[in-house]
C-alpha cells in the first residue's frame, strides 16, 4: 500500500473541479505539500507555454520542496469545436506530464521506494458516445498509455505505480459547458447529459485517493454514479516476455 502522509503532491488542473477536490483529499489524507498547476485557457496562447509551464511546475517544487512522489495528471478540456488544442491539453500534455515524472522528477526525486502517478481519463474512452468524438479519443489514448506505460516490466524498472480514473459525468465547468463540433452533437449531447445524473468531485476525489494507496501499476478504474470504483480491463497480448 502506498503511504500518503508526508509526501509531495504535484497536481495539474487543480485550481478547480477535480484537481481541487482532489488536492483537498490529499492533505485531508496528511499528504505533506500539494504544488498545483494549472493550464492557460486564455484564447490565442500557444501550445508549447503550456508544457513549459509544467516542467516549470515540477522544478519549482523540487527546488522548495526537495521531492515529489505523486503527480495527478488532471489537466484537460472537452472542446471538441478547436479539437488541435483538445488532443495537445488532454494527449499531449498528458504524455508529457508522465515522461517528466517517469524520466526525471519522481523517478529520481521520490521520497520513499515507490511514486505515483494518475491520470484522468473518462468512461467516454471506454464507451462508443455519439458526442465529442476526439474528447473521446484522447481518453483512450491516455487509457492506452497507463496500461502500457504501467505495465508491470515498466514498473519494475522504475518503482512509479502509473493509474488511471475514467469518471463517469462529474459536476464539473468541463461538464456542464462542453464545446461541440456542430449543432447535431451539441443537440444531442444536451440531451444525452440531461438524462444523467452527475456525481461531485468531492466523491471522486475520494475515490481517486484509495486507488492510488490501494491498487496496482497499469490498471484504470471507472467511478460513476457516486458508486465504488470498477476495474477496467483490456486483454494483454501473452508472449513470453510477459
Amino acid at each position: 500500500m502506498f503511504e500518503i502522509s508526508g509526501k509531495v503532491a504535484l497536481i495539474t488542473g487543480g485550481a478547480s473541479g477535480i484537481g481541487l477536490a482532489t488536492a483537498r483529499e490529499l492533505l485531508a489524507n496528511a499528504a505533506k505539500v500539494i504544488s498545483i498547476c494549472d493550464i492557460n485557457q486564455q484564447a490565442g496562447e500557444k501550445h508549447w507555454k503550456d508544457f513549459a509551464n509544467l516542467e516549470d511546475a515540477f522544478k519549482h517544487t523540487l527546488d522548495k520542496f526537495k521531492n515529489i512522489d505523486i503527480l495527478v495528471n488532471n489537466a484537460g478540456i472537452a472542446n471538441d469545436e478547436d479539437y488541435e488544442r483538445e488532443i495537445a491539453v488532454n494527449l499531449t500534455g498528458t504524455i508529457h506530464g508522465l515522461y517528466l515524472g517517469l524520466e526525471n522528477y519522481i523517478i529520481n526525486h521520490r521520497a520513499g521506494s515507490e511514486g505515483v502517478i494518475i491520470n484522468t481519463a473518462s468512461v467516454a474512452g471506454t464507451n462508443v458516445f455519439p458526442i465529442l468524438p476526439v474528447y473521446g479519443a484522447t481518453k483512450s489514448a491516455v487509457i492506452s498509455m497507463t496500461m502500457t506505460l504501467g505495465h508491470k516490466i515498466n514498473y519494475e524498472r522504475t518503482k512509479v505505480k502509473i493509474l488511471a480514473v475514467a469518471p463517469g459525468y462529474t459536476d464539473t465547468d468541463i461538464t456542464k459547458f462542453p464545446k461541440y463540433r456542430n449543432e447535431f452533437e451539441q443537440a444531442l449531447g444536451e440531451k444525452i447529459l440531461k438524462m444523467l445524473e452527475p456525481q461531485t468531485p468531492e466523491f471522486l476525489a475520494k475515490e481517486m485517493v484509495k486507488l492510488i494507496t490501494e491498487k496496482p501499476s497499469g490498471t484504470v478504474w471507472i467511478v460513476q454514479e457516486h458508486k465504488e470504483a470498477i476495474e477496467y480491463t483490456l486483454t494483454t497480448l501473452n508472449i513470453p516476455l510477459f
